[in-house]
């Protein structure tokens, strides 16, 4: 998880482009623990806020420019962000690990009483992202000099502190693939289409809901008459 926070250093400090010349990159997503595919995982491209998902053998297409970010989102799984860096252009397909959280394995997540699988995963993702990667320390709540409530800190405005939000905003955009994957997961969308394989592939990523959507949706009941609609589309097309 640490390659994750020097990925967005490296994004961030990035002022010189040596070429900018579009490239489909192909490559397999795989758990690092067990070497298995990442079926149906979601990979971003941070600058155009492009989304594919992986197909049931974990492999993945998407454009991308160079030194543009590519970020890897899975139910159960670490996020990872990758630079795509000149030294990439020259490789025809990448191979890709996600790491499991510890509260998984694979793809299958230990249920916890109150709490459902992504909010187990977020989480322990957060806590990882706050603690180990930026050594930040989110503090209490700080007694303001007038006492009339919380203090300004000047510290937020140095660039280090410009760059830790940075880094939190790349962690938040992460998060919000996250909840659409568990949202709106494999399972569900074959229940209701009867779709498998690549026709799966295209359908969820063709009709991926956004997270506003969801956020405004949020039963099951909302996804299946979502799903409907979109299968009205393409039978229209």
């Amino acid at each position: 998880m640490r390659a994750l926070y020097v990925f967005i250093l490296m994004f961030l400090f990035s002022s010189t482009v040596i070429a900018q010349q579009k490239k489909y990159v192909w490559g397999y997503l795989k758990d690092s623990a067990t070497n298995e595919p990442i079926a149906l995982a979601s990979v971003t491209n941070l600058n155009t806020q492009h989304t594919v998902m992986t197909s049931n053998k974990g492999l993945l297409k998407i454009e991308v420019t160079q030194n543009q970010v590519l970020s890897f989102a899975a139910v159960g799984y670490h996020f990872d962000t990758v630079l795509f860096q000149q030294r990439l252009l020259i490789h025809d397909t990448l191979y890709l690990q996600l790491v499991p959280l510890t509260h998984s394995l694979g793809n299958v997540t230990v249920k916890t009483k109150g709490m459902n699988a992504y909010q187990l995963d977020s989480i322990e993702r957060r806590k990882d992202f706050f603690e180990d990667i930026v050594q930040y320390k989110i503090p209490a709540v700080a007694s303001a000099n007038s006492g009339a409530g919380i203090a300004l800190n000047i510290d937020r405005f140095s660039r280090k502190e410009k760059n830790k939000r940075k880094a939190f905003q790349f962690f938040e955009t992460n998060e919000r693939e996250a909840y659409i994957n568990y949202r709106f997961p494999a399972q569900l969308v074959n229940q209701y289409t009867g779709f498998t394989n690549d026709t799966l592939q295209e359908f969820m990523q063709k009709f991926r809901p956004n997270y506003e959507w969801l956020r405004a949706n949020l039963t099951e009941e909302d996804i299946k008459y979502y799903i409907n609609e979109q299968l009205k589309i393409m039978n229209k097309k």
